[in-house]
């Protein structure tokens, strides 16, 4: 089979034999791969860069049988000033461990890869944007991305149209806000001010003012997207 070229973002990489990485790579339209980068580790190989964490670009690879190897890659971006901020590669380093988790073999990934590159996007660049506003952003629309969209606007068990004033109540296992009446004790409290953040990030995306470092609802958000893909990320567990 002739070599094929895809558009990727390195998810994770496992060190194999003396110079060789298996890289899981994001792709558009195959979702996760698994390639062989043979020779990685040599000094002076032209696959080292390619065969990193966070780094995008064009790979091309060729396929035998259920097997790819990688041959060649014009990298796009390395995102490398991420790897000076520790805090901000952690962020970085959850969102992989989130889009490997998400993405399947030869399942199209449009949605999940612009976002990751989105995510890294601002992460790496938009310094002036608070590292966990980036993440809260993250966490919302990979939510909605894997079909586990927070219901925000009426009660997720009774339906009932959600008033605006006061304090809201999100409950994970029923997947959204919950009205005074059914909320009783419910300890996952947010105010109208994030509720309206949360709307506003569904609507538009990282759009959406990203400067105000809301740790509490980061909690919460961790814990309701690591219910639902039932998996915890050990990188979600150094922040906020």
């Amino acid at each position: 089979m002739p070599s094929e070229t895809m558009n990727a973002i390195v998810l994770r990489y496992a060190n194999y034999r003396e110079r060789d990485r298996m890289l899981s790579l994001l792709t558009p339209e195959h979702g996760r791969v698994e390639v062989l980068s043979r020779g990685c580790r040599r000094p002076k190989s032209p696959l080292m860069t390619a065969s990193e964490l966070f780094v995008q670009g064009e790979y091309v690879v060729f396929r035998t049988g259920e097997r790819f190897t990688l041959t060649a890659c014009t990298v796009a971006d390395t995102f490398y000033p991420l790897r000076l901020e520790p805090y901000r590669l952690t962020c970085g380093t959850y969102m992989l461990g989130l889009c490997q988790v998400a993405a399947q073999p030869e399942q199209p990934a449009e949605g999940l890869f612009s976002l990751l590159l989105r995510g890294l996007t601002h992460m790496t660049y938009c310094q002036d944007e608070a590292a966990i506003a980036i993440m809260n952003a993250f966490l919302l629309l990979y939510a909605s991305e894997i079909g586990y969209r927070p219901r925000l606007n009426h009660c997720a068990k009774c339906k009932t149209l959600l008033s605006q004033e006061g304090n809201a109540h999100l409950d994970i296992q029923a997947g959204g806000l919950l009205c005074n009446a059914c909320a009783g004790n419910h300890q996952n409290s947010l105010t109208q001010e994030q509720v309206s953040w949360m709307r506003d990030v569904l609507a538009r995306g990282f759009e959406v003012a990203l400067t105000q470092a809301d740790t509490a609802l980061f909690n919460i958000l961790r814990r309701y997207v690591e219910s639902r893909i039932e998996s915890t990320i050990k990188a979600g567990r150094l922040l906020p």
